[in-house]
């Protein structure tokens, strides 16, 4: 953080594999440095941190940010690098591996959750036999066997390295958060 003293600050908390907030949060980010112009990089810098460290390593972080041109960096490291960061953040984390239907894929991630047991399932955890709709392709992706949670908001630290702003991520609304970058880069 120190790096970008100066400068106003928006860090975000992902994992690669979340099917909801994350892609939104994500996309919100984007429009935000498309509207900020010139002031995106200059004044300001974005920074998206994983929650999921077991899986998201640098490769699936850029492949992520490339995929959705996100042109800010997508950090990863080591879990005992990146508890301080959550922790400072107030980033609640948890991960765990229910799966009621014992399917192999963690409810978290698991479309049918009604699949027969024994069934072979597909990459959202439906059965390849009973539970597809008619004439989608079948896909074989390996199962997921732990599902992250995690609680927080995307954090705006004003140029001085103070957290001054915390958007939670469900109550993310682009045009005001777009206000608080702006009224921080004001800010003498």
């Amino acid at each position: 953080m120190s790096q970008f003293q100066g400068k106003v600050v928006v860090v975000t908390f992902l994992f690669t594999r979340c099917p909801d907030i994350c892609p939104v949060v994500s996309a919100n980010l984007a429009f935000i440095a498309e509207e900020l112009g010139d002031k995106f990089e200059s004044e300001v810098q974005i920074l998206t941190v994983t929650v999921d460290p077991w899986t998201d390593n640098s490769s699936v972080l850029n492949n992520y940010a490339t995929t959705r041109q996100l042109t800010w960096p997508h950090l990863t490291g080591a879990v005992e690098e990146l508890e301080p960061v959550w922790m400072n953040f107030d980033v609640g984390l948890a991960t765990y591996n229910t799966d009621v239907d014992n399917d192999g894929v963690a409810d978290g991630f698991d479309s049918c959750p009604d699949t027969p047991e024994g069934e072979e399932v597909d990459y959202n955890g439906c059965g390849k036999e009973t539970q597809q709709p008619e004439g989608d392709v079948i896909t074989s992706h390996h199962p997921l066997d732990y599902w992250v949670d995690h609680t927080t908001g995307t954090i705006i630290v004003d140029k001085q390295m103070n957290q001054r702003v915390w958007w939670g991520d469900t109550d993310w609304n682009p045009e005001l958060v777009l206000e608080d970058i702006i009224h921080l880069i004001e800010e003498e």
